[in-house]
């Protein structure tokens, strides 16, 4: 007896460790790198989806405009009943009582001369459609971009935790000597009371960097846009040893970036686009010119078949149809005198437009001078900055080594103590940033020289 309950027991406590071990591998952290993050990123984020769709519409739009130039052919049929007096326009006569009648037709159409408004419009849409392939590839550019601050922004964050975990970690090691070199005599209450208000401040300094790193973490995932909750273990990604190296001068650069910028490859796409626009609105003042052609018949119930010789039966639809064919070939010329001055109106807007498009296009073009102007000053002060700190952040360490072991000691003061740790801390922290930033600028002005 006690043998089964033993071992109904370890069954239990098997399956039991089992959903524990479930449990925690369905929790556990998913590894995720910057490649990573970045590919997700392609493939889910709402922004850069609009901008593939808004570049495969563009692309419709040009075959639709190729296409434009082709006749157009339509058909028709009917079939009506009248009771009463009418007149039979296949009988040519008038009848009084059921008459049914049919005039199917085909008829196509096609424009000689439009004034050049389809091949304005067939250009509109192919600049049009490179505008908003460019804008896609802007909007890659943009993602990146975002992508790698918020992660490089998060990993920034969790160093910073680690810091103050390893502060919080020394200053509980000096509160535990210290309340014992109070309890023998050799050190005063207050010194004990100082190390607590500093541990307390640097556990209200961990909360803080934790939550920024939540912060980061989140504003992450959603760049990303995928899909429930997911919980990331970020990787440290492996940064070029290259921020010692010299850069390019910043005017070559930004001619380079001029260049390549798909923004402004938009802009003046855009702009192009709208001096078609313009030139479609004048072409409608002009006479359209277009060849029709039609051919058709009609069926009557008043048709009989050999009357002269008193057959009054209706002749069969498909004979009729046959017998009644009929060919119309014609030119037609429109020539557009009044209409409310909407074309008037319509010149002016794309006027108005093409003025505007100009304007965007020198926007673009100050828009990224600007931004690569600013990273690439970034770029410098994170290269100086870390250079700067490198030097000191030896000397900091040293430097809290020996106030520490004077400190143990009583030769200085708590306050002396806490500076120095201070600037170790502070170096280390600058270290990692500066060269993030680097990092991270670097990209930005290698994104934007493609």
């Amino acid at each position: 007896m006690k043998n089964f309950i033993s071992r109904a027991l370890l069954q239990k406590l098997g399956g039991l460790s089992l959903c524990l071990s479930l449990a925690v591998t369905a929790y556990a952290q998913e590894p995720l790198t910057l490649e990573q993050s970045l590919e997700l990123a392609r493939q889910h984020n709402v922004a850069l989806r609009q901008a593939r769709y808004n570049s495969d519409k563009a692309d419709i739009g040009v075959r639709r405009n190729k296409y434009s130039y082709l006749p157009s052919i339509s058909a028709n049929a009917d079939l009506s009943r009248t009771n009463g007096l009418v007149f039979d326009n296949v009988a040519g006569e008038v009848k009084r009582g059921n008459t049914t009648a049919s005039y199917p037709y085909v008829s196509g159409q096609v424009v000689l001369f439009d004034g050049f408004t389809k091949l304005f419009e067939l250009k509109k849409s192919r600049q049009q459609a490179q505008a908003a392939t460019f804008a896609t590839q802007q909007a890659e550019i943009e993602l990146e971009t975002n992508i790698t601050a918020y992660f490089l922004q998060a990993l920034v964050n969790r160093e910073n935790i680690h810091i103050s975990e390893g502060r919080i970690k020394l200053l509980e090691g000096q509160l535990s000597q210290m309340e014992k070199l109070e309890r023998a005599g050799a050190r005063a209450m207050d010194e004990v009371y100082q190390i607590k208000a500093q541990l307390a401040t640097e556990k209200l300094n961990l909360i803080t960097h934790q939550n920024s790193f939540r912060k980061a973490k989140l504003m992450l995932v959603q760049e990303m846009n995928v899909e429930g909750t997911p919980d990331y273990e970020l990787q440290m990604p492996n940064l070029p040893e290259e921020i010692r190296t010299e850069l390019p001068s910043e005017e070559e650069v930004l001619a380079n970036a001029l260049s390549f910028s798909p923004l402004v490859k938009a802009s003046a796409a855009s702009l192009e686009a709208a001096k078609s626009d313009l030139k479609i609105a004048r072409s409608n003042f002009s006479p359209t010119l277009s060849l029709e052609g039609m051919i058709g018949s009609n069926y009557s119930t008043n048709i009989y078949q050999d009357p002269e010789n008193g057959n009054l039966a209706t002749m069969p639809y498909f004979d009729q149809l046959d017998l009644n064919q009929r060919k119309v070939v014609g030119l037609n010329l429109s020539i557009p005198i009044f209409n409310g001055l909407s074309r008037h109106y319509d010149a002016q807007t794309a006027r108005l437009d093409l003025r505007k498009a100009e304007l965007d296009y020198t926007d673009s073009q100050n828009q990224l001078r600007q931004t690569v102007q600013q990273a690439y000053q970034d770029v410098l002060a994170a290269r100086e900055k870390y250079n700067t700190v490198m030097a000191n952040l030896e000397y900091s360490k040293r430097a809290f080594t020996s106030a520490k072991r004077r400190y143990e000691l009583g030769s200085i003061d708590f306050f002396a103590y806490m500076e120095s740790l201070n600037n170790m801390n502070k170096a280390q922290a600058e270290l990692l940033q500066s060269r993030f930033e680097f990092y991270l600028k670097k990209r930005v002005l290698e994104l934007y020289q493609g």
